[in-house]
């Protein structure tokens, strides 16, 4: 067993380690219980991490992580009748306490164009079931832009036993740690910018969602195409393309990317933050926007607008087409 074993007790217990067992299972977990134990407790923290809003702004910002410790009680096993009744059973709510987390510090690491300027948050347990959250204050550079993993490493305390000898209660805790991913969406500093968006999209459904890209640049963008950066409940339907071709995208002007996506039957009716890469000759961009799950299809207003812009855009390269199609037949006839 790798570690230091820290035992918290009252100074009248300190031999009480001298007779502590330690059995083999078969599945490769070693459980320590006291020789007087009463009950045995089998399980374990579970800590999983995620982030509401994983979209991150150029310079500073601030990432919030929750933590959820999903761990169970997996078997309470009995081990001896000796003792108090009072005793017995204190010791048996007791045991069910090794599946909290305790003491616990959380260490975030940069990566790419993201660096951490906060040390490490501490907080002082997590107990089975409950939530806590964590705040990160970040640099966000210059660069490409996209999905980027950041380390994020969690150092605390669990009980692996606990003994009850007339009402005081001593526990054994053993320090352990694990070390998660936490996934963010960085920008890309570039020309493009979502002017809007409109989706059909609702829980347990299948729906289109179209984004409008303009090209605030001063230069034009050549042979461009989208892909959607999709993350559960989100997730390609299976119909259409992942990839959405737009062409050219002149200076000032504006390209609709459209995709058909599925929706999980048990996302929650909120904002999510999703993300749109363009890829095109001069580069690559990562556009984030806000996306809002609801039961209906949208205000009247906004569907009216985005159904406003997108025939712009299509009337406009209609008129490019015709202007380049006359110009065409104009140089034929002088030849």
């Amino acid at each position: 067993m790798a570690g230091k074993i820290y035992i918290k007790m009252k100074p009248i217990f300190p031999l009480l380690c001298a007779f502590a067992v330690i059995v083999s299972l078969g599945c490769g977990e070693d459980l320590i219980f006291f020789a007087d134990d009463h009950y045995k407790a089998v399980g374990m923290p579970e800590i999983v991490a995620s982030v509401a809003d994983p979209s991150l702004d150029a310079g500073e910002d601030v990432l919030v992580v929750t933590l959820a410790n999903n761990g169970r009680l997996e078997e309470l096993i009995p081990i001896s009748g000796n003792g108090s009744k009072e005793d017995i059973s204190r010791e048996m709510a007791e045991e069910t306490h090794s599946v909290d987390a305790l003491d616990i510090t959380a260490t975030l690491a940069g990566a790419g164009p993201i660096r951490v300027d906060s040390g490490p948050q501490h907080f002082e347990s997590l107990p089975a079931g409950a939530l806590a959250s964590v705040a990160f204050n970040l640099t966000v550079s210059g660069g490409e832009g996209g999905g980027i993993s950041l380390p994020l490493r969690l150092d605390y305390e669990r009980q692996v036993d606990v003994s009850v000898s007339d009402g005081e209660v001593s526990p054994l805790l053993l320090p352990d740690n694990v070390t998660l991913e936490v996934k963010v969406l960085a920008p890309s500093f570039g020309p493009l910018r979502v002017l809007g968006m409109k989706s059909d999209l609702a829980p347990g459904k299948s729906g289109d969602l179209m984004i409008v890209i303009k090209n605030d640049g001063a230069e034009d963008l050549h042979n461009c195409s989208a892909t959607l950066e999709v993350a559960p409940p989100f997730r390609w339907d299976g119909t259409g393309g992942k990839e959405s071709f737009l062409g050219y995208i002149n200076s000032g002007a504006l390209a609709v990317a459209a995709f058909s996506v599925s929706v999980e039957g048990d996302a929650a009716l909120q904002e999510y933050q999703l993300g749109c890469r363009v890829n095109s000759r001069e580069g690559r961009f990562l556009l984030s926007f806000p996306l809002a799950l609801d039961a209906g299809d949208g205000s009247f207003w906004q569907q009216f607008m985005i159904a406003a812009v997108v025939f712009a855009v299509v009337a406009g390269a209609a008129i490019i087409f015709i202007k380049r199609k006359d110009l065409l037949r104009r140089r034929r006839r002088r030849w």
